[in-house]
Formats: C-alpha cells, structure tokens, sequence
C-alpha cells in the first residue's frame, strides 16, 4: 500500500525514528524502533462514485471509493519509560504536527486508540512496548479507459 509507505516515510522523517514493517525476516534495528501492520483495510461510509471524462481520443472512467485503513503501531524502547515517550511523540504526530501532510495527501483520523503497554514477556526477558492504533480515511481513485467507437456502420437489408 503506497499510501502507508508515503505516511511511514514522513512519521520516520519528522520524527527521527526507525519505522519498520512488522513480520518481516531480517536483523532488528537498534532501540527504540516501531513496527507498523496494516491490520484492516475495508470500504467506507458511502456509495462508489462513478464518472466519464470524454477525451478526443478516448472514454475514461473514474470510480472513486472511501476506505479505511487501520494501522496499528508498536514501538519498541530501551526501557519501559523510553517506548511510552517515543509512542506518546509518534500519536502527538498524527494528533498535530503530522495534520497538514496528512490534509496534503488526502487522508483523514478517523479515530485513534490510546496508548496501552503491549509488552510482552520472552524466554527471559521483557520486550519492553506500547502502541497504538490509527484509523485513516482515504479516497481510492481508479481510472480506467472504456472502450470508446465514434463511428457505426449499419447495414440494412429490405426482407421480403
């Protein structure tokens, strides 16, 4: 989802933090880092609106959609105190300072979770984690060209 990817970059930009995509194989990054998922993606309140822009040389169809997504993100700190400060500064983010990217994009809060502890207890250790969850509108836009003719022949025969 390019959409998320461009919201990534700029939260990881703005803020300074390392943002991964979570479930994936590879070495961890250095403490504090944050793991996002994209765990719903479904249709939002409304009809799909359709419409034709008629071109010179071609019919094109527009079907535009609301959706929401929900991202879930889980930071990860040095100590439990360390991932609620860096997950407090990623919601006030989304809250504030992330607001006019976010207009600039298109995209709407449509309602975030709070901040809760989701650490969780390893072999012999804690992993130390807080997250939340972020609910997004967005506009999904599709163009398609129809196929478009400007010229019929008929042929007519007379029947006895």
């Amino acid at each position: 989802m390019n959409l998320v990817k461009l919201i990534r970059n700029q939260l990881a930009t703005d803020t300074d933090i390392t943002i991964i995509r979570a479930d994936q194989p590879g070495d961890l990054p250095e403490l504090p880092y944050v793991t996002y998922k994209v765990i719903g993606d479904r249709f939002g309140v409304g009809q799909e609106d359709v419409s034709y822009a008629d071109f010179p040389d071609a019919l094109v169809e527009t079907r535009i959609q609301e959706r929401n997504s929900t991202i879930s993100l889980n930071i990860y700190g040095t100590s439990y105190d360390n991932a609620f400060e860096v997950a407090t500064k990623l919601r006030k983010w989304f809250e504030y300072r992330g607001f006019l990217f976010l207009e600039e994009i298109n995209v709407a809060i449509v309602s975030m979770s709070d901040i809760d502890n989701r650490t969780t207890f390893l072999v012999d250790s804690y992993d130390e984690k807080w997250g939340f969850d972020v609910i997004i509108r967005y506009l999904d836009i599709d163009e398609k060209e129809v196929d478009y003719f400007d010229k019929v022949e008929v042929e007519m025969k007379l029947g006895r």
